[in-house]
């Protein structure tokens, strides 16, 4: 008589990263600068660097187009808090006066395309890295502690972006991210003209970690759909 051989262990189906999602982020994030007197030609030195909270959302696209792969699209906007903001005082060459500059950042956003790695065994993991552009609203400003008197510039300006992280899908159509991100921005300047001296902060950057959450809509495919079987 022969016998019947056992079914074979279920597998469970592989996880689908593809569809739109948002979502929301908090984390901490610093901006940092370089000081340089243009008219003397001296670099006076770094400004900024207090560690802000930043708080925000992100919306996006992913799509999974093999079973280890998946390509996004991720715009992401964040609020900074200006409790901290970076100072540094130095002596200009020009004046012999005491002068403080200091640099504060209001908001940043990127808008970056994003690369996924998913394991075979871990499926609901997915490492990834990311690319793009983006802008910060910096306000930079000059004080003379002789006249007194202050001038100062509020500037939006934009840059290159790179980040990488780690997405986590924890729930049926819910995942959650630690991301770093450093967006690397043009120069601003600014002209004293009460005390005819030009500064500039030249290449400042702000660099952050954020953990976010992020609702992911599976339409027409639930979360667990298998986008290639492995078996």
């Amino acid at each position: 008589m022969a016998v019947k051989a056992p079914p074979p262990p279920y597998a469970p189906p592989q996880f689908n990263w593809t569809g739109f999602y948002i979502g929301g982020n908090i984390g901490g994030g610093s901006g940092v600068g370089t000081v340089v007197d243009n008219t003397a030609a001296f670099n006076v030195g770094d400004v900024g660097g207090q560690a802000q909270f930043i708080g925000g959302g992100q919306i996006g696209y992913n799509w999974q187009f093999s079973p280890n792969l998946v390509f996004g699209v991720d715009w992401f906007f964040d609020g900074i808090s200006n409790d901290n903001n970076g100072s540094i005082t130095f002596i200009s060459p020009i004046t012999g006066h005491l002068d403080t500059a200091t640099l504060q950042s209001n908001w940043v956003t990127t808008i970056t395309g994003r690369l996924g790695f998913t394991g075979p065994q871990a499926d609901h993991w997915m490492f990834y890295v990311k690319g793009g552009g983006g802008w910060l609203q910096t306000q930079g400003t000059f004080t003379d502690s002789f006249v007194p008197a202050s001038v100062g510039v509020t500037k939006t300006t934009g840059g290159w972006v790179f980040g990488t992280g780690v997405e986590w899908a924890f729930a049926q159509n819910w995942t959650a991210r630690v991301e770093y991100q450093y967006l690397g921005l043009d120069n601003v300047g600014v002209n004293n003209i009460l005390v005819r001296d030009n500064f500039t902060i030249q290449n400042p950057n702000f660099q952050s970690v954020t953990l976010g959450i992020n609702y992911l809509f599976n339409w027409g495919q639930p979360a667990g759909y298998p986008v290639v079987s492995r078996y």
